[in-house]
Parts: C-alpha cells; structure tokens; sequence
C-alpha cells in the first residue's frame, strides 16, 4: 500500500516537474520572441507545448503578433515616406518639443539654420540665436491655434544663406493640452520680394519714361494751339520737339515690346553661321563717322580671329548687341577719350569687347547695370537720349545666342563690356 503510494506520488512529482518545465520553455520562447521584436528582427514562433495558463497566452500571443508586425512595418514605411517627404520639401521644417528642444529638422532647415543630425535634442536659442525664430517657437507652443507670422533674419542671427532673409513662418502645435511640441515651417519669400520689388520699380520706371516725352509733347501741342501755330519763328521748332519726343517715345516702346518678346521666348532666331571677323568689322565701321565727329578715337581691331572663325549667330541679334554696346561707350566717352572695338579667339569661345575711356561705372552699381530701366546717371542718360533699356537688350540677347555679357570699369577710367560667344568649327552647322 505505501508503495503505491510512492508510485502515485513520484507520478504527481513527475507531472508538476514537467508542467513547470514547460511553462519556463514557454516563457522562455516568448522572451525570445520579444527580444526580436525590439530588436527589430521577425518575431520567432512560440514552439513550446504549454497548458494552461500560459497556452492561451501563446495562443493569443501567436495570433496577435502578425498583425502587430504588419502594423510596425506600416508605421515604419510611413514614417520613411515622411521623412522623405519633408526632407524633400522646399521649406524649411523643424519640429520640437514642450522644452523648446530640436526634434526633427529637414535638409532645407539644415542649410538655413546651420543644423545636423547632432542638434537633435539641443534647445533651439542654443541652435537659432534669432529672437524672431524662438519668439515663433514659443508661439507655436501657446496653442491650441496655428501661428502665422512675417520674420527677417540675418547671417548674426545663425542663418546661413546670406544677410536678410524674408520669411514666412507657419507654426502648429502637436494634438493635447498642452501640446506636447509643435511642428513650424518657414517658407523664404526672399526672393519672391526681391522679385516683387523689381516689378515695383519697372512699374514706376516705366510710367516715367512714357510719362516723359509724352508731357513734352502735349505742351507743345497745347503751346500750338493756343496761338503759336500762326508764329513762323516757333511753330517749325515745336514740331520738330514733338517730333524727337514722339520718335523717343516709339522707340522706348519698341524696346519694351522687343524685351517682353524675348523674356517670353516669342523672339524667333535665324541662326546661321557668321564670320566674326568680317561681320563685326562692318557693324563697328558703321559708328565710325560719329564717333569721330565727337572728337573720340575710334578703333575696330578683328585681327584677334581668323578669317575662319564662325559663331552660329543671328544677324540681326548680333547688330543690336554691337549697336547699344558701341552707342553707350560714344555717349558717356567726352572728346579727347576713345573707343575700341576688338575681338579675340580664346579656349572658350570669341570674345567682342567694347572699351572706352568715359566717365566709368561705380563699382556699387556694376551687379544692376542689366536692369530694366537701371541708370547710374539718370540725369545725363535722359539728356543723351536713352531708354534705359539697352543693356537689358543687350544680356538678354547675348544668352539668346548661346552666350553672356559681362562688365569691367573703374569709376573714370572708362568701361569694356565683353560678349562671350561660343565658336562653331563647322561652318555648314545650322544649330547651336
């Protein structure tokens, strides 16, 4: 009888030995499992036999975790879309948290502020020394609504891509109360108000210079009519006034309407090759009269380039940009001055430049030269009789001939403006 009972006993030993057994297994294959999960690995199988009360638990946890593994992977393929996303954006991103310390900050944010990979984690002032910035921060932390708002920072104040930026800030604050961060973007307007400030001036220029001959000539008109028309000693002169007016004044608009053409590409080009030498010989040549009436000297040098060196060229482009280059140098050149015209074969093309020893250019003025409507002397350039427009002709058509403008000047001690053209070695090509 005590022997059975020995039996029965060392039987129940047994059994609770192996049921403990495999539940440690069971647990132990779950802590496995676990760790690959965090570890960011596929979760292992739970392959250990287990009873109650664990066998409901690696039921459950067999069934959950596919479903828990297939939303990680949703959650990480949406967070690298994200992060592409913003770090493609053409704005700045950055996001913080309620301590005002960097979260995120995309590649445009990086080239702006200065930031990296290492700032994450570091307070904001200690990365953007621009009180705006952190003034924005703080607002956008305020909540519960967006914050909306205008800031222009400069290189002191940790931005990067030059003195006085424009930007326009829109800061969100994360979900809760109070939110736990906020995410602010900042759009550089820049250049959209550089751009906004030249239509401004072309605007305001343009009025002027229509305003101008158009003034004249109605006081003319009003001067003839009220009895000046009958006086043989005025009346020719008048109208010769309004002549030279109403000539200026088609001529200001010819220049606009060509230079919109050309902005626009509807300015169709005839490409064909030219011999330099000898095409620029004759346009030059044809100032000569003039400028030696002035008391200039003039010279026209073409042996820089052989009879053989072509330029794929439309003709009449090519006139213009001899034409306001060589009647700019005439006009701001004073007797006993000269002007020379000569080109040169270099490595990277031909080179025409138009030199003079006038009055010069500032040095402050030589980046806006191109400008519309841009005078460095608007007195004397309305007395000579310009538009303003010349120059702008000028670049726009040298780059329409697969070429650029450049200029050099000392303030008097004359000007050369250079157009760089690019040479073709076979004269029976037909496009550039």
């Amino acid at each position: 009888m005590a022997f059975g009972w020995i039996i029965t006993a060392a039987l129940v030993l047994l059994f609770v030995v192996s049921w403990a057994r495999s539940q440690l297994l069971a647990l132990e294959e779950l802590r496995r499992s676990l760790e690959a999960v965090r570890d960011d690995k596929s979760a292992r199988p739970v392959l250990a036999w287990t009873s109650w009360p664990l066998s409901r638990l690696v039921r459950v946890y067999g069934e959950a975790m596919p479903e828990l593994e297939a939303r990680i992977g949703r959650l990480e393929r949406d967070g690298q879309q994200l992060h592409a996303v913003l770090s493609g954006m053409a704005d700045a991103v950055i996001a913080v948290d309620a301590r005002r310390r960097l979260l995120f900050a995309n590649a445009r944010a990086d080239l702006l502020f200065g930031t990296d990979s290492g700032s994450v984690g570091r307070r904001i002032h200690e990365l953007i020394r621009s009180p705006s910035v952190q003034k924005a921060v703080d607002a956008s932390l305020a909540g519960p609504s967006s914050y909306r708002g205008d800031l222009t920072i400069n290189e002191r104040e940790g931005v990067r891509l030059g003195s006085g930026r424009h930007l326009a800030v829109t800061g969100t604050p994360l979900p809760g109360s109070p939110p736990p961060g906020a995410v602010l973007v900042f759009h550089d307007e820049t250049e959209l108000r550089r751009l906004e400030r030249m239509r401004q001036d072309f605007v305001a220029n343009a009025s002027h210079e229509l305003k101008t001959p158009l003034a004249a000539i109605k006081a003319y008109t009003e001067t003839l009519l009220d009895g000046a028309l009958r006086d043989e000693n005025v009346n020719l002169r008048f109208l010769r006034r309004i002549e030279e007016q109403s000539e200026r004044l088609n001529c200001l608009v010819m220049d606009l309407l060509s230079l919109a053409r050309m902005e626009s590409g509807g300015d169709t080009f005839d490409h064909t090759p030219v011999a330099i030498g000898e095409e620029l010989e004759n346009l030059a040549e044809a100032h000569r009269e003039r400028a030696e009436t002035l008391g200039l000297t003039y010279t026209v040098d073409v042996s820089g380039v052989s009879p053989t060196t072509y330029v794929l060229a439309d003709g009449e482009a090519l006139r213009q940009v001899v034409d306001n280059l060589v009647d700019n140098a005439i006009k701001y050149s004073s007797a006993g001055r000269w002007v020379n015209v000569f080109v040169e074969d270099t490595e990277q093309g031909v080179v025409i430049r138009v030199s003079d020893g006038g009055i010069g250019i500032p040095r402050e003025s030589l980046d806006r030269v191109f400008e519309r409507f841009y005078r460095v002397d608007a007195a004397r350039s309305r007395e000579l009789g310009g538009t303003g427009l010349g120059l702008s002709i000028v670049k726009h058509l040298a780059q329409a001939l697969g070429g650029r403008v450049s200029v050099e000047s000392r303030l008097g001690q004359g000007t050369t403006f250079s157009i760089h053209l690019p040479k073709i070695l076979n004269p029976a090509a037909k496009t550039i």
